[in-house]
């Protein structure tokens, strides 16, 4: 699905996406959806190129990056995106971007992949080391017990002794 930006009107265009099961992860081993990923866009244009504006939400089961064990994920995230012309030979090669540079995306034709942006801002959302709840305490490093449901009996790791005048420090 694309938008063409010379037929968005001048009051903007409004568009509804609804992304299926490998629109987000096609091998489905990262990222699991539980419910299909919905989006609504608005488009518009301005003198230098245009603007979208979104809301997507979705379910999605992950891998927690401490214990391993799936879990839901509810995501509702908003984001703006501003797309513009290329810039043209005139501007030099390398300059500093400013803060009201870095959602910007350069048009590379006259069209927008609306599921490549709709996955880029669902993956962005995404949270870089996921956690089943906040106070997880992972796997036993010795064992590989989930120390969620059960107790480790394994001893204490004995401190290298060479480490051992900073353990006065903690």
């Amino acid at each position: 699905m694309f938008v063409d930006i010379t037929q968005i009107p001048l009051e903007g265009l409004d568009l509804h996406f609804r992304g299926g099961e490998d629109f987000l992860d096609p091998s489905g081993e990262r990222v699991h959806l539980l419910r299909p990923v919905e989006a609504t866009l608005h488009f518009c244009r301005t003198p230098i190129g245009v603007w979208v504006r979104g809301q997507i939400s979705s379910d999605l089961q992950l891998h927690c990056s401490r214990c391993f064990e799936l879990f839901a994920l509810p995501v509702c995230e908003g984001f703006e995106m501003r797309y513009r012309d290329p810039l043209g030979e005139s501007v030099e090669e390398e300059h500093e971007l400013g803060r009201d540079e870095l959602d910007v995306s350069f048009l590379d034709g006259a069209k927008i992949n609306v599921p490549g942006l709709v996955r880029e801002n669902l993956l962005l959302a995404l949270p870089v080391q996921p956690l089943c709840h906040e106070g997880c305490q992972g796997l036993c490093p010795r064992c590989g017990i989930n120390r969620n449901g059960g107790t480790c009996l394994c001893s204490p790791a004995s401190i290298d002794p060479r480490w051992r005048k900073l353990e006065s420090l903690l």
